[in-house]
């Protein structure tokens, strides 16, 4: 386990800004296994809050898996002095979510794996729990762009 990333960190480390750049903190990576998980709460600030249902919808999870896997591609460039690429989400599959709705003042864990490599072209699990519980998640095929 590494140092906990919070916020002003992790922001340096994707390439989502302003009120788009959704993920508080990282609680855990492994750049050599490629792992990482995040935490975010729910807050009324967020972009996505909806004051009729006082949270998110579910699928604005799948938003912070993405970032989250982002922070670990921008932690290992950052830590390998690698080039900054551009990067494309090709497919997602097998997502599910227990929960049409995470409230306010409730927290979102994520956790995310790279499974495969080809090439440039990655791989990546996913686990979503809220406040602990195990609520869903998916898979994602992503593409680095080379220059």
């Amino acid at each position: 386990m590494k140092t906990p990333i919070e916020k002003d960190e992790l922001i340096t480390l994707v390439p989502h800004k302003g009120k788009m750049f959704l993920i508080e903190r990282l609680t855990d990576y492994d750049t050599d296994a490629w792992t990482i998980a995040s935490e975010t709460t729910v807050r009324e600030t967020c972009l996505f809050y909806d004051a009729a249902i006082d949270g998110i919808p579910n699928y604005v999870i799948f938003e912070l898996i993405a970032q989250t896997i982002s922070a670990l591609t921008g932690i290992v460039i950052k830590e390998k002095k690698l080039p900054v690429n551009m990067g494309f989400i090709l497919s997602v599959s097998a997502f599910k979510f227990d929960v049409p709705v995470v409230t306010c003042g409730q927290t979102i864990s994520v956790k995310a794996e790279r499974t495969g490599e080809v090439d440039n072209v990655y791989s990546f699990c996913a686990e979503v729990c809220v406040d602990g519980r195990a609520i869903g998640g998916g898979k994602l095929t992503v593409l680095e762009v080379r220059s």
